[in-house]
């Protein structure tokens, strides 16, 4: 039997309750069993922007981080291999919030991809908020029109957790959630992670509620149902 591997999960969202993010933040520092982790931090979903990284570097460093590091990756002039080293060096990556599509885009672009799914396999730490979780599972959307369904496709995510997650989106009924089901076909499930709630994910689909309620979702003959 092949060795499970971990992800934690974190929605973030509005109204944003900081002491529950710090508490998120810290069960993620603890996996890495090291006093003060040394953190990768993958901007890709929001473009590396600096204000988002300069606050999120705050937050991890008062949570019990060390070093936090931006990878570059965000742009058609960063250098993959010195973005792989800092990725092997560190104890811990952290995947930003932002725009799924965006942070899949540049992390392709550069092979980074295979590169992060090669880590997580072989047991490094793995923490996201909100894009950033839902790029750890297994697909999300693409609309080509965003006020038509029908032009809504899949595309693949890290695929770590063999499963789809949507996060803080409560206050949209998990439509986009609800639409990855629909194209996945009958049967698939995905899961909605509220407004400051965390997940803890396994490898082999395996979650566990940290904070919040976790929402389950199931296409049932075409139609998606929370169960």
């Amino acid at each position: 039997m092949s060795e499970k591997h971990f992800a934690y999960c974190v929605a973030g969202g509005w109204p944003s309750n900081p002491d529950i993010l710090d508490h998120c933040l810290r069960r993620a520092l603890d996996a890495c069993k090291k006093r003060h982790p040394n953190i990768a931090y993958v901007g890709t979903a929001s473009g590396d922007d600096q204000s988002f990284f300069h606050n999120m570097e705050s937050l991890l460093r008062k949570a019990g981080a060390g070093e936090v590091k931006l990878v570059p990756l965000a742009g058609k002039t960063h250098d993959a291999e010195a973005a792989e080293q800092m990725l092997k060096a560190s104890d811990a990556v952290f995947l930003s919030g932002g725009e799924v599509e965006d942070g899949m885009k540049w992390l392709r672009f550069y092979g980074i991809d295979r590169v992060l799914r090669n880590l997580f396999e072989n047991g490094k730490v793995f923490f996201g908020l909100s894009a950033g979780s839902i790029m750890m599972g297994s697909h999300w959307v693409h609309w080509d029109n965003a006020e038509d369904d029908t032009t809504a496709s899949l595309f693949d995510c890290l695929g770590f957790i063999p499963t789809v997650f949507d996060t803080h989106a409560e206050n949209e009924n998990w439509k986009e959630l609800k639409t990855a089901l629909r194209l996945l076909g009958p049967g698939t499930k995905g899961f909605g992670i509220p407004s400051n709630g965390m997940l803890l994910a396994d490898s082999e689909g395996g979650l566990t509620n940290l904070e919040g309620k976790m929402l389950s979702f199931r296409n049932c003959a075409g139609t998606v149902k929370e169960i």
